[in-house]
Order: structure tokens, then C-alpha cells, then sequence
């Protein structure tokens, strides 16, 4: 993977398990800008982190949740889900891409499905440009 110089976010929920066996230091190094942020449950998430995620200089904050079906906590992801549309909304308020900010459920432990998430929001970050130059209206 080419190395991505704008920082992304990925806040993921604890229960999905991706980091189970030890490997997010490495994971962290296969994609530099990256961020990976661990958070008890995806519900947790509240739309002003992540807008304030962006007004801290991340490019991007892409939200992990659990599937539907698997989430432990029932709600969790359908709230996480409802929040990011919130901060969604308000970006659009902005004048800032509301593509900016990614919400995608997961399996546990598919970091197969991690990184084809990564790569197609990557590659959306960067047909957006940095923020503040192509964005604002």
C-alpha cells in the first residue's frame, strides 16, 4: 500500500476484534497516517469527536462498528451509525465533504474486510483533496 501523508482516524469498536492477536503495532506500520483508535463500542462514539477529529487536522475519520447482527450491545452500532449521520450533516453545513467522515460494519476479527475499507476510503480522501482547499464553498 502506498504510504497515505494525510492523517485518517479509525475509530473501532473493542469487540470487533481486529488487534486480538497482537498485531496492530505492525498493522499500524503496513499504513502510515493511519490512526487506530480502540473505543469499548462503536455506540460510545459521539458525533462532535469526530468533528472534532477533523478541526485537529485528520483528513478523515472512518468509523468501525460492528455488524448489525453481532453487535453485543444490540444498539450500539445503529446508534454509532445515527451519530455519524449527524456529523455527516453538519460537515455539509460547513461547506466540508461529508465523505469526509466513513462509517462501515464489520464482522469480528475480518481485517480482510479492515483493509478493503481502508483502501476505498483512502482513495476517496485523496480524489477530495486536503481540507481547506478543495472543501470550502
Amino acid at each position: 500500500m502506498k504510504s497515505y501523508d494525510n492523517k485518517i482516524v479509525v475509530f473501532h469498536c473493542s469487540n470487533l476484534r481486529l488487534f486480538s492477536d497482537g498485531s496492530q503495532k505492525q498493522f499500524s506500520k503496513s499504513w502510515p497516517g493511519i490512526a487506530l483508535v480502540t473505543i469499548p463500542c462503536s455506540g460510545k462514539i459521539e458525533a462532535h469527536f469526530l468533528l472534532k477529529t477533523l478541526a485537529a487536522g485528520a483528513q478523515g475519520v472512518l468509523v468501525l462498528a460492528c455488524a448489525e447482527k453481532a453487535c453485543q450491545y444490540l444498539e450500539g452500532s445503529m446508534r454509532s451509525r445515527k451519530r455519524v449521520d449527524y456529523a455527516r450533516f453538519w460537515l455539509d453545513k460547513l461547506g466540508i465533504s461529508h465523505d469526509r467522515i466513513e462509517f462501515v460494519r464489520l464482522w469480528p476479527v475480518s481485517k480482510q474486510a479492515l483493509e478493503e475499507a481502508l483502501k476505498a476510503f483512502v482513495l476517496r480522501l485523496e480524489s477530495l483533496g486536503a481540507i481547506g482547499v478543495s472543501d470550502k464553498n
